[in-house]
Order: structure tokens, then C-alpha cells, then sequence
């Protein structure tokens, strides 16, 4: 049987969640449901294709990935299914899927259409029609033209000099991760020096692991540890600014020290050789 995830900006302190999970135990014996986040910031679908994104491959193929985040079907939205690396998604087309995979074709999605009149009510049986092996088919039809977000991708200036891209997530550590690739920043860097330019922080290196900040051939005593600044790219191939073990419960965490929040600029500057 295939494994269900959700991800919503429902929260947890209501009971939409568990009023959710009912649902499908309704419909289906004993599926296996996992979540991955119920805290998404309200309709922020970067944020949710961030998170999803991260995690889906790990799980098996053939998972069914409810995406609850801006999900209203409206007469200028639709709810669809999507095929992505054997993997299927269910969500709202409002671009959440052009930000999940650019690549996506239209030609592995289809707009759901069945008679619930509520629109989680459709998600729910489409989730339960996958659920028990059910052809796309059956439930919708092909999607003629996907919903594309690109006003949440990176921007390359005509000289190719720099790279214009911004805050995508703040994680729970503080630390912000930007829409910047380390595809993106390798293809345009060429092998030239660079700063990355975030408010008024500028960094001009940029570390594999968090710990590398830290200078392990001066003794512990001496050592300046906790509060260091640093850019890396993160396990998901993101440019991530954090805080070396910074608290964003004390004030402590990147964005916090930095002042950026989603959406804020942060841009990467290539230094050509004179």
C-alpha cells in the first residue's frame, strides 16, 4: 500500500489536522500516514515546495504527498495530481509544482474532477483512489497548462556578473535559506571570487559543514565558537546564511542578527579578473 504525506499551513493548534487524518482513516484500513510539516507559514507555497522538496525522495515510490497550503479550487484554480519521479503529488495548481520541479511537464498532471462539492473533500477521495491503485484517468483529466510561479526564482543580470535571489525559508535555528542554488551559483561563478551581499553582511566564502567556521588549531579556551557568521550550501543544495549554534529564541539566529525575513534580496556579486 502506498504511504501517504501531508504537508499544510493548518497549524496544530486547531483540529483541522486531526479532522483530516479522520477523513482518510474513514476511506481507507490502517494507511500509513506521515507527516511531514502542519507549519507552513499561511499560503506560502516556496516555503511549502521547499520543505517538500527536501524530503520527498527519501520516501518510498509510488507515496501519495497531500500538499495543504493555499488549497482552495476556485473558477481560476484547479486541484491536481501530479506524477513527478514516481511520486504523487495532490495539491491546488497555484504554482506550488513549477517551484517543486521547473522541469515538471504538464503531460504527468491531471485536474481532478469528482462531484464532492468541497474541495478537501476531492482531495481526500483522490488520495483514497491512489490509494487503492486507481488509474489518474478514472479521476480527472489531462492539465492543458501549469500554473508557473517565477517571481519566486533566482535572476541572473545580462553581464553575468551577478546573481539577484532572496530569502525562501527560515528555518527553526534562525538560519535563512535563500532560492540561490549551489547549481545556479557554480554555473555563473566560473571559478571567480564573489561576495554575498545581504543587508549589511557580506560574506566571501562559502563553507561545506557548519563547523568548519570554527578554528580548531587554536585552543578550546580561545576559540571563538558560538555566534560566528557563515554561508553554506545546505544538504537540499541551497545557499543557507547562518549563525555558528545560534538561539533564535534569545535573539541569536541569523535572521534575527541580520534582519532578513521572507522575501528580503540577497545577491551574489562575481569579481572579474582585471
Amino acid at each position: 500500500m502506498a504511504l501517504i504525506t501531508l504537508t499544510t499551513d493548518f497549524g496544530l493548534q486547531d483540529a483541522y489536522v486531526a479532522g483530516l487524518k479522520a477523513r482518510l482513516y474513514q476511506q481507507l484500513e490502517s494507511p500509513e500516514i506521515v507527516d511531514i510539516s502542519h507549519l507552513i507559514d499561511p499560503f506560502h507555497i516556496g516555503q511549502a515546495a521547499y520543505v517538500v522538496r527536501s524530503v520527498y525522495r527519501n520516501f518510498p515510490e509510488k507515496s501519495i504527498h497531500f500538499i495543504g497550503v493555499d488549497f482552495n479550487q476556485t473558477p481560476e484554480q484547479e486541484l491536481v495530481i501530479a506524477l513527478l519521479n514516481d511520486h504523487y503529488f495532490v495539491c491546488a495548481d497555484n504554482g506550488f509544482l513549477s517551484l517543486l520541479e521547473p522541469e515538471l511537464h504538464p503531460s504527468h498532471c491531471i485536474t481532478i474532477n469528482l462531484p464532492q462539492p468541497k474541495t478537501l473533500e476531492k482531495a481526500i477521495e483522490a488520495i483514497a483512489h491512489l490509494h487503492r491503485d486507481g488509474a489518474l484517468s478514472v479521476i480527472g483529466k489531462p492539465l492543458k497548462k501549469l500554473r508557473v510561479r517565477t517571481q519566486h526564482m533566482p535572476v541572473v543580470n545580462p553581464q553575468q556578473t551577478e546573481i539577484h535571489g532572496h530569502v525562501l525559508h527560515v528555518d527553526r535555528y534562525g538560519n535563512i535559506i535563500t532560492n540561490i542554488t549551489k547549481k545556479l551559483f557554480e554555473r555563473i561563478q566560473n571559478k571567480r571570487a564573489f561576495i554575498i551581499h545581504a543587508r549589511n553582511h557580506n560574506f566571501e566564502q562559502v563553507y561545506h559543514d557548519y563547523h568548519e567556521v570554527i578554528r580548531y588549531d587554536v585552543p578550546k579556551q580561545n576559540r571563538e565558537e558560538d555566534g560566528k557568521k557563515l554561508a553554506l550550501f545546505n544538504n537540499q543544495g541551497h545557499l543557507e546564511l547562518a549563525i555558528y549554534k545560534g538561539n533564535p529564541n534569545y535573539g541569536g539566529g541569523a535572521s534575527t542578527l541580520f534582519g532578513l525575513s521572507y522575501l528580503d534580496p540577497v545577491r551574489v556579486a562575481f569579481i572579474n579578473d582585471i
